[in-house]
Parts: structure tokens; sequence; C-alpha cells
């Protein structure tokens, strides 16, 4: 202490000795000339740290390099994980394509074929046609009956009478018959065509149940004798179905005959029905 007060005053430099402070000549400067340590300070130390510069220790440097290297790592990690991998064999991906598929055409199927549509509907030709099939059988029919009336009346014989009767029982059923086949053809293609067959087949019905009153009135002439045959109630049915026969048959040419015309069909009157 006595020779710092024989070169000047003194005072306390905490930077002094390394940072852990010491006495140096006030009108010194605290740093010393560049490369000389400061008076009082320690020789061993090395030069006196920058004041203006902060220090960190060693423990606290290698941590934080090491908390950067990590850090570095995880991005790389990271970046590596979420990158897309590259499709085989070299190419690029094709772009997906967002949206809804584009809707089937109808008709057709998966493998492009197209699927068999429903039957066909019949033209007005053809319906009009199947209807005179219908017709011309009808005719043929009537003849038979004709024929067994008469022979009803006739009374030539007990076996010609029980024939006719069972004509007469057959005719019936046919035209029952035709009443089913009618009722399965389609007609909506024909002018007037559903009400013409419900009138054809209002007529087909008498017609039936006049051929079934024949036949009881057959019955009721066994044992008769040529021109004796009586008149039964079951001829008196018979001839009243056939008149009603006749009337929806006449409403049914009404119609039919405009019909026939257009598509060249045979002309028809109620005797042929």
């Amino acid at each position: 202490m006595s020779e710092n007060h024989s070169n000047g005053p003194m005072r306390w430099d905490e930077h002094a000795r390394g940072g852990a402070g010491g006495w140096v000549r006030a009108s010194a400067d605290p740093q010393g000339p560049p490369g000389e340590p400061a008076p009082g300070a320690d020789p061993g130390q090395g030069p006196a740290p920058d004041p203006s510069r902060r220090t960190f220790p060693k423990k606290h440097v290698l941590l934080a390099v090491g908390g950067g290297l990590a850090f570095a790592a995880v991005v790389l990690v990271t970046a590596h994980a979420v990158r897309p991998s590259p499709p085989e064999g070299g190419h690029s991906a094709a772009p997906s394509v967002s949206g809804s598929p584009a809707p089937a055409v109808e008709g057709s199927t998966a493998s492009g074929t197209a699927e068999p549509s429903g039957p066909s509907t019949a033209t007005a030709e053809e319906q009009a046609t199947a209807v005179d099939v219908l017709l011309e059988r009808s005719e043929s029919d009537r003849q038979q009956v004709i024929d067994a009336v008469n022979a009803v009346e006739a009374c030539a014989s007990e076996s010609s009478v029980a024939d006719a009767g069972t004509a007469l029982d057959a005719a019936a059923v046919r035209r029952e018959e035709l009443i089913t086949g009618l009722a399965e053809l389609d007609l909506d293609e024909l002018p007037s065509g559903p009400p013409a067959a419900r009138s054809l087949r209002t007529g087909w019905q008498h017609s039936a149940d006049a051929d079934r009153a024949f036949a009881d009135w057959a019955d009721d002439a066994r044992g008769c004798s040529p021109g004796s045959v009586p008149r039964t109630a079951s001829y008196r049915q018979g001839v009243r179905s056939s008149e009603l026969a006749t009337e929806a048959k006449q409403d049914f040419l009404s119609l039919w005959t405009p019909i026939s015309d257009r598509y060249g069909l045979p002309e028809r009157d109620t005797a042929q029905l």
C-alpha cells in the first residue's frame, strides 16, 4: 500500500485482477496499454477483460452450442419425415382429380355394354291385327252355334238333339276363351281401343250366356217329335241373351269400323260376331 501511495492516489477497480477486483492508480488507465496488465493486476491472469463485453461461463456456452445442434437435428429429421417419397420407377405420380365421379350413362353397364331394354310396345297396326284374329275365331264359332240351334229346332232324332246340346256347351267355353284373349291385349295405341274392347267383351259374354241357355233348351227337348219342340224358359233366356249380345256388338262395330278401315282389315257386321 505504501508503494502505491508513493506513485499516486489509488482506487478500487472491480475489473482488475481478471475480474476479481484490485487497487489501481486513479490517474492510470484501468485497462492499461494494450497488451500490458493493469497495475495491481495478477500477471498470470492475462489481460483484463473488456468491461463492455459480457462474459459467460464455459458450461453455459457448451449447453447453448449443444442445444442448437440438437434443434438442427430435429429440424432435419422432421423435414425428411414429411417429405413425400418419390413413386417407384422414377416417374412422378399423376395428380389426383377431386370431385365426384361422372354419372353412369343410363342403360349401360360397367363394361360399356348396353343393358337390354324391356319388351317394346306393339304398334297400333299390330294391336288392330291381334283383335281381328279374335274376330275371325268368333265368326267360325257363331256358325257352329247356328247349326246346333237349328238341329234342336228340327228334332230330327234324339241323338242329333243331344249332339247339338254338347256343341252349344263347347261354344260357350270358346266364347269365354275369346274374352280371356281379348283381356290380354294392349290396345292403348289404337284410337278408341279400350272402349271398343269393353263393348266386344260384353257382346261375347252375352253370347256365351246364350249358348249355355240353348244347351239347356236342348236338354229340355229330349224325346221331342219333329215340329213339336217346346219353347221352354231356357229357350227364351237364350233369345234374350242373343239380343243383348247383338246390341253390345253394334256398339263395338261403331268404334271398330274406322280402325279396320284405317289398317285395311276386313269389314264385319253383327252377324259375323
